[in-house]
C-alpha cells in the first residue's frame, strides 16, 4: 500500500533532525529509531541527499556540517599570528624521539610546517589531515602514519569508525589536538564523530596539547571534547586575565601560554 505523502515528508523531516543531531548516524540506528527497514531508511537518505542537507556516507548520513563549516582556506585566513605563535609553543613540545598525534585544523597544519623543517629527529606522525600528511610526507627524521576512515572534503580530515579502530593499536607520547570553543565548561567542537577521534587520541597519549587561539574564548559548539581536568595542557594566545573572564580557571602546569 502506497504511504500518503504527508507521512513519508513527516518521516524525512524526524530522519532530518536526527542526523543534525548526532551528526553521523549509521542506517541500522534510523532503522530503529523511525522504525522502518533498510531500504525505504535508504530511499528517505537519497531524497534528503538531493535536496542538499546531508552527505551520503558508506552505511550511514553525515550532516550537512561538511558543507556549512569553514573550509580549512576559509579559516586559515583567521587569526594567522595567533596560530603561528601557539604553533611555535607547542613545536617546543614535541619530543624529537617517540609517536605523537596531530589532528586536523589551521593552528596543527602550522605545527606540522615547523616539523618539517626540524633536523635530528626520529619521530613517527599519526594523523587524520590530509594536509598535515602532505607537508610531513617524506619530511627528515619522520615516519608518517595516516588514518583511514570517511573523507571530509572541505577539512580534508578522515574521521569515524576505522579512524577510531586504527587509533585504539596506538600509543603516543603526546597529542596535538584543536577546537573550536572553550569557555568553562571544557573544550568543544561541532561535530560528534570528530570529538569522538579526539577523544580517543588523548585517552592514548600520555600527555594532550590542546592548541586554541583566543577567538575561541567564550564559546560553545554541541559536543564537549574534554572538561578542564581532563586536560593535560591548553596551548593559547590568550592571557590568564581573558580565560579568567570566561569563567575559565587553570592549573599553572595546564596553561602553555604563547
Amino acid at each position: 500500500m502506497r504511504v500518503p505523502l504527508h507521512i513519508v515528508e513527516a518521516r524525512r523531516e524526524r530522519l532530518r533532525a536526527l542526523i543534525r543531531q548526532d551528526g553521523f548516524i549509521p542506517v541500522s540506528d534510523i532503522c530503529r529509531a523511525l522504525k522502518i527497514s533498510e531500504a525505504t531508511a535508504r530511499r528517505d537518505l537519497t531524497a534528503i541527499e538531493e535536496s542538499g542537507h546531508i552527505t551520503r556516507t558508506y552505511g550511514g548520513a553525515l550532516a550537512d556540517y561538511n558543507t556549512a563549516f569553514a573550509s580549512l582556506g576559509e579559516r586559515a585566513k583567521r587569526a594567522r599570528s595567533a596560530k603561528a605563535l601557539i604553533a611555535r609553543a607547542a613545536f617546543a613540545r614535541v619530543p624529537t624521539r617517540g609517536t605523537v598525534f596531530l589532528d586536523a585544523g589551521t593552528t596543527i597544519l602550522a605545527l606540522a610546517r615547523l616539523l618539517a623543517r626540524r633536523r635530528a629527529q626520529q619521530l613517527t606522525v599519526v594523523t587524520n589531515s590530509l594536509p598535515v600528511a602532505s607537508v610531513l610526507g617524506g619530511a627528515p627524521g619522520i615516519t608518517l602514519h595516516l588514518l583511514g576512515g570517511i573523507f571530509l572534503h572541505r577539512q580534508s580530515t578522515l574521521f569515524g569508525d576505522l579512524a577510531v579502530t586504527a587509533l585504539k593499536s596506538w600509543q603516543f607520547d603526546a597529542a596535538f589536538l584543536g577546537g573550536e570553543a572553550m569557555n568553562a565548561e571544557g573544550i568543544f567542537n561541532s561535530h560528534a564523530e570528530v570529538v569522538r577521534l579526539q577523544r580517543t587520541a588523548a585517552a592514548r597519549a600520555r600527555e594532550s596539547f590542546f592548541c586554541l587561539d583566543a577567538s575561541k574564548l567564550a564559546k560553545s559548539t554541541p559536543h564537549r571534547v574534554a572538561t578542564w581536568p581532563e586536560i593535560t595542557r591548553l596551548v593559547t594566545d590568550a592571557t590568564t586575565s581573558e580565560l579568567s573572564q570566561s569563567g575559565i580557571v587553570l592549573k599553572p602546569k595546564q596553561l602553555l601560554a604563547t
